[in-house]
Formats: structure tokens, C-alpha cells, sequence
């Protein structure tokens, strides 16, 4: 399997050769060192891939040859999507790269009462390259999603199928608990929401009980944000 490099925009349909450029041009120029005859793969975050051969070799960009292209998917049956109240700092990027590794379909930036971390739109820009680079390592096809933040209120409102909210039964707050082992969904859309380091308030708890949601205890220890993420994102995506 060669080098794979993404496209921000698909080739036309009858296009038989491009130009890399930019800074996929530059791993492939100044860090892989290409040369003309060199296989790679490439993909445009929509599902399709192209085999493509290294025909020329400039400065700052590349022509390559290729292939028909293929539609290949390698996403779960469940759109799981993750409301998360972002941890700090590199925390952020490690947690984007193995959610994309579990095929999680979206993530949302929660904004909730005890958050640490703001979810500016720098920050955002910085993640959705990393969903990028790790669709480049783990062969996936298509991109996860991450939306502009939300309010936890605004979030709860949009769900079309089975959600649980993120919530040690030891913190109290909810009239019912339920454990890890009541994520169960054979396909279609689930949701998960994941608190912030001090966890989702009671107040928040009464909204989200009130719009449906079901509390979701993830076992006697409590778990940091990315590990919460992780473990929910691969129960459901892993597990079946």
C-alpha cells in the first residue's frame, strides 16, 4: 500500500492526471522524497479513492497519473455522533486522531456549564486538519465531522435516534442509571454526550432527562474526558 494524500477537491470526472500542491505537495516532495514512478493513493474525504503514479517532480508541487477512481467505504453501520466538552491543550488532537481511528461519524464541541476549554474556531481549524491526517493513516475514506460548537442545550435538541448523557451514578443528579452494557444500537444514528472534566451539572442532567437523554454511568472509576470518548466510541463501534 502506498502514501495516501488527500485532495480538497475531487479531480474532474474524466481527469487522468493532477497537480498536488500545497502541503500534501510538501510531505510528498520534501519528506517521502517522490520520484517519478512512484505509486500513491488519494482521496478526497467523500468516499472515493484514486491510485495514482508520480509522473513529475517540482519545487512545491507534483504531477501525478491517474487511475479511474474507486468508491470505498470503511464506515461503521452506526453514525455515532460525540458531543464533547473538549479537554485542553494537545488533549484535543490526541483524542480527534483515535475517534477517527474508531470511525465515529461527527463530533460536536460542547459549551457547557463547567467546561475548561473554549472552542474557538483556530482550534477548530486545527482539529479538522488532524481529521485529516489521521483519515490518512488509518485508510479512511471518509472525513468525521466536526461542527461548529454547540450549547449542550442546543445539542440535545438534535438527535434522531438512541442518546445517553455522560454521568457517574456517584455524582447523583439523574432519576435513572444506565451502565455501558445499554449501549446497544445494530445500525442507523446513535448519540453520546461527554462532560467536562468536572462533569455535566445536575441542572444540566434535568435537561437532558427531560429532552430523553438517558444518564450513562461508565463504571466505578471516573474516566478523563478522552477516555470517556474512546471507551463509548469503541463499545459501540468495536463491539458488535
Amino acid at each position: 500500500m502506498g502514501q495516501r494524500y488527500y485532495l480538497d477537491s475531487a479531480p474532474g470526472e474524466d481527469a487522468d492526471a493532477i497537480v498536488l500542491e500545497g502541503s500534501e505537495a510538501q510531505h510528498l516532495i520534501k519528506v517521502m522524497r517522490a520520484r517519478p514512478g512512484d505509486v500513491v493513493e488519494l482521496f478526497d474525504g467523500s468516499g472515493m479513492q484514486w491510485q495514482a503514479t508520480v509522473t513529475e517532480v517540482r519545487r512545491n508541487e507534483a504531477t501525478l497519473a491517474l487511475e479511474k477512481p474507486v468508491s470505498v467505504s470503511r464506515e461503521s453501520a452506526i453514525g455515532l455522533t460525540l458531543g464533547i466538552a473538549l479537554p485542553k491543550g494537545d488533549r484535543q488532537k490526541w483524542v480527534i486522531s483515535k475517534l477517527v481511528e474508531l470511525g465515529v461519524a461527527r463530533v460536536v464541541p460542547l459549551i457547557t456549564e463547567n467546561g475548561v476549554a473554549q472552542p474557538v474556531e483556530k482550534a477548530m481549524q486545527r482539529l479538522r486538519r488532524q481529521v485529516i491526517e489521521a483519515s490518512k493513516q488509518c485508510r479512511r475514506n471518509q472525513l468525521m465531522e466536526i461542527t461548529v460548537p454547540q450549547s449542550l442545550d442546543e445539542f440535545l435538541q438534535n438527535k434522531s435516534g438512541p442518546c445517553w448523557i455522560s454521568h457517574p451514578s456517584s455524582a447523583g443528579g439523574a432519576s435513572e442509571f444506565h451502565s455501558i452494557k445499554s449501549l446497544q444500537v445494530k445500525a442507523g444514528e446513535a448519540f453520546v454526550a461527554i462532560g467536562p472534566e468536572g462533569g455535566f451539572s445536575k441542572t444540566e442532567i434535568a435537561v437532558a432527562e427531560r429532552a430523553g437523554w438517558s444518564a450513562l454511568d461508565l463504571g466505578e472509576r471516573i474516566l478523563r474526558i478522552e477516555t470517556a470518548a474512546i471507551a463509548v466510541a469503541a463499545h459501540l463501534l468495536l463491539g458488535r
